[in-house]
């Protein structure tokens, strides 16, 4: 310390001992200074804390955390003899950032006080994060870069590819398979933008009839055509206006609304019908096919022009074939939002059941991965999944190995149609724990159907 700055070690002290409650720890964590109001506030005497572990005396310090991240912890709740305290840790840190000792101060001591000041801190986080809620749902970005489950190279990748991509306002274009995620990454985007506070509109432009799209994009003026409302309309893109607007199954966007899109994309303006000037607009815009767009274009069923305005930034959304090490993280987050959803209490998977999972090409990529999970979990009477609950998929790999082995020029075919037939109705029984006519309607034939069958192949 500077002794000309006019304060001296006993003038420090002065101030440290009118705060509730402090105390010095070294590099390891030991006390080496408590104050006297500490004695007072953990009931241990300052000769036997010096010298000893804070972790021994305080279990629930927080200094552990600073330790281990060097950073300031701020403001947490520590109880000690059972009376809550505001209590703030500050790191000193030796050249190249090593914590080598840590700074303990207490600012509110006593039960009332902590718990009014909690429960106002409490308060206010809860309210915040209901705002926040809010305004995410009115805005319509429901889903965030954390919603992307996977840790698979392929996920890594999209994630860099979606913060890559936030950073601009350039137009983007996702393509991918069905289920494989496409939404998801429109959203991801659009929380992870400038534009995140702004509105996010999503359009599926297979759910608007043809005679509605000009309307329902660009909107409309008062009486613009029978039946209109007296007030007009808003459209969608005026409605994303300074956010950003997603067009999703863009490949199935009319012959006749295609080159009024791409007047859109390049003059940044709309045309409400009926309307007698133009509407500036300030929108991302983010599409997504399931089709290849360059394919389409090739067969000229959509117009290259627009084709590359869409495509300024390309994004493809991973198979889940190509990234089936990601399949237990999304089994286990699949049963975590169903139990919610269902009102269920499913633990876990069994490790035979995952590797079957594990075996399955998934053509419907994660939406389908969900909706076996969604099925063996009402299938199961356990709390766990066991291969015999996903019925479907055991149903589904059977039949593709019937297939396969069918096709060879030395396999007989009706042998191998009655081993199908066989491994299905016992896969059926089990699925429904030997009782019959659950099994026939797994099946989808009669009970006496079922009864011959079971008695030709001897099942029991």
């Amino acid at each position: 310390m500077d002794r000309n700055s006019g304060l001296d070690w006993n003038c420090m002290l002065e101030f440290i001992e009118t705060l509730d409650a402090a105390a010095i720890l070294d590099a390891t964590g030991n006390y080496i200074y408590v104050s006297s109001s500490w004695e007072k506030y953990t009931g241990v005497s300052a000769d036997y804390a010096l010298g000893h572990k804070v972790w021994e005396i305080i279990p629930d310090t927080h200094a552990a955390e600073v330790f281990r991240t060097g950073k300031p912890v701020t403001a947490r709740v520590v109880r000690a003899q059972g009376v809550p305290a505001v209590t703030n840790y500050i790191p000193r840190l030796d050249g190249q950032g090593k914590v080598i000792g840590i700074f303990i101060y207490v600012i509110i001591h006593g039960t009332d006080d902590a718990r009014d000041l909690s429960e106002r801190l409490a308060l206010l986080a809860k309210e915040n994060e209901f705002y926040k809620k809010e305004l995410s749902s009115i805005r319509g970005a429901r889903y965030s870069l954390d919603n992307i489950i996977g840790q698979s190279p392929a996920i890594q990748k999209l994630k860099e590819q979606i913060l890559q991509a936030s950073r601009f306002t350039s137009t983007v274009l996702i393509e991918g398979e069905t289920g494989s995620g496409k939404e998801l990454i429109a959203h991801a985007i659009h929380s992870v933008s400038p534009r995140r506070s702004a509105n996010f509109v999503r359009v599926n432009c297979s759910a608007i009839p043809a005679d509605l799209m000009e309307s329902e994009f660009f909107g409309y003026s008062a009486g613009a055509f029978t039946g209109a409302s007296k007030k007009g309309k808003t459209g969608r893109f005026v409605l994303a206006n300074k956010g950003s607007i997603f067009l999703d199954e863009i490949n199935l966007l009319t012959p006749t609304m295609q080159p009024k899109f791409l007047r859109v994309l390049q003059e940044r303006e709309v045309d409400p019908v009926g309307g007698n000037r133009s509407v500036p607009i300030d929108v991302r815009v983010i599409a997504a096919s399931g089709i290849p767009l360059e394919t389409l274009v090739e067969k000229g069923e959509f117009r290259s022009d627009l084709y590359f305005r869409l495509n300024v930034i390309r994004i493809q959304a991973p198979p889940l074939r190509e990234r089936k090490e990601d399949i237990p993280l999304l089994v286990q987050s699949f049963l975590g939002r169903l139990n919610q959803q269902l009102g269920m209490m499913i633990e876990d998977i069994t490790p035979s059941a995952l590797e079957m999972l594990m075996e399955y090409d998934w053509p419907g990529n994660v939406r389908e991965l969900q909706n076996a999970v969604e099925q063996a979990m009402n299938l199961t009477d356990g709390s766990v999944l066991r291969v015999q609950d996903f019925y479907q998929l055991r149903a589904r790999l059977r039949s593709r190995s019937y297939h396969t082995l069918a096709q060879s020029v030395d396999y007989k075919l009706r042998p191998a149609r009655q081993a199908f037939e066989r491994d299905l109705i016992r896969d059926a029984l089990e699925a429904a724990d030997g009782n019959r006519v659950k099994a026939a309607k797994l099946l989808g034939i009669s009970r006496t159907v079922l009864y011959n069958k079971i008695e030709e192949y001897k099942l029991k």
